[in-house]
């Protein structure tokens, strides 16, 4: 049955067919009363499919040798874009996961760079020893590294496109079962868990750092975070390794490589913090190598926000959508997403802003890098200014 057929019922698809007047005027008029089916094809969940559709049915009716893909049918539609309709219902959705994962990979990079200063500063004696405090703890109270962990774990507890939508968002916490029962997988919530934990000990060690403390307070509050958020970092590590299939595919996608940086991260970070394995400075050279590692993930991280795979190594059902596009309705209703699976990012007509091309990745490398070296800047400053 065809879609007007569907929307319309049988007797609205019989006055379609009926042979148009043969008086111009009435003809005209006739298809001027003809009913608007955009708010029903909304309400269905399927105008943009029908759109895409019907695009490519008029580049076919023009000659172009690629036209529309399948029947301009109900069911048709809905089986193209169950995946796509379940996390990109509307622009709010689609808007939301994109900034969502570009500031957390933004946030990454800035940690990372900010943790090697640190390593650089420690390993180095770079400054005066006066200033040693200032360059080696300040920084850490940026907390960069733990905002771009956070956001991970705020976008997969905000799956539900339903509640985004009404803007009933989750901060802190959702039960398993909420996240399970949308088709994700249990190691992706356990994973993006881990990690949050893992950076919640790791600043409770950060911060505990600005006094002097005695052996055994040091040992509770410095210690003892930094080698149980280690492991933290290291089972997220794995959780992302079985979610993104490492040992059953070949190093051919990014999420490939940034799940198996990852996870040597986190790895570094453990053992690192363990004086019986890393004695002393060899600890320090090791941990750089894992916030190196890091360091390349968010980057890569970034390489997939350009890819539209919004889900990073913890969300791999945002990673299969197709590439998205954001169109003005033909009413007045605002705008709506539509999958695009045509290469050619010319024919999608996309009302957003530029997306960010490899230019302007390198701009944006370079700005990360300039706001890690103001943070540190306004760290010396701070020695100053006890002058």
């Amino acid at each position: 049955m065809s879609l007007p057929a569907q929307l319309l019922g049988a007797e609205g698809e019989q006055k379609a067919k009926e042979s148009p007047p043969t008086d111009e005027k009435a003809y005209l008029k006739g298809i001027a009363d003809l009913p608007d089916l955009t708010p029903l094809l909304e309400k269905q969940g399927i105008l943009g499919e029908y759109v895409a559709w019907r695009d490519g049915y008029m580049k076919w009716r023009k000659g172009d040798a690629r036209g529309a893909q399948g029947e301009n049918t109900l069911s048709d539609h809905h089986k193209r874009s169950a995946e796509f309709q379940t996390w990109y219902p509307t622009v709010k959705t689609y808007s939301f996961r994109r900034t969502i994962a570009f500031w957390g990979a933004v946030t990454c990079c800035e940690g990372c760079l900010l943790f090697l200063w640190i390593d650089l500063i420690t390993t180095y004696a770079i400054g005066t020893p006066e200033m040693s405090y200032e360059l080696t703890k300040v920084p850490n109270l940026c907390l960069f590294f733990m905002a771009g962990i956070y956001l991970s774990w705020f976008e997969l507890i905000n799956m539900d496109s339903e509640k985004l939508n009404a803007n009933k968002l989750h901060y802190f916490w959702v039960s398993i079962e909420s996240v399970t029962d949308l088709g994700i997988d249990k190691a992706s919530y356990v994973g993006a868990l881990t990690y949050l934990l893992g950076a919640v000990l790791y600043t409770i060690s950060q911060v505990s750092d600005f006094w002097e403390l005695t052996p055994g307070v040091h040992n509770l509050l410095i210690d003892l975070p930094l080698i149980v958020g280690g492991l933290m970092f290291f089972l997220g590590g794995l959780c992302e390794l079985k979610i993104n299939k490492v040992f059953e595919s070949a190093p051919t996608r990014l999420v490939w490589c940034v799940s198996v940086l990852n996870c040597y991260g986190g790895l570094t970070f453990w053992l690192s913090a363990c004086p019986s394995i890393f004695p002393g400075e060899s600890a320090t050279i090791f941990a750089v190598t894992g916030t190196i590692t890091y360091l390349l993930a968010a980057l890569l991280s970034l390489l997939m926000w350009i890819g539209e795979q919004f889900g990073g190594a913890l969300i791999p059902a945002l990673n299969r959508v197709a590439q998205v596009a954001v169109k003005m309705a033909p009413t007045a209703n605002g705008k709506f997403v539509l999958e695009v699976k045509d290469d050619d990012s010319s024919t999608r007509d996309d009302v957003l802003h530029p997306r960010l091309s490899w230019r302007g990745l390198m701009f944006l490398i370079v700005y990360v890098c300039i706001g890690a070296f103001t943070v540190i800047a306004c760290c010396t400053f701070l020695n100053h200014g006890k002058d």
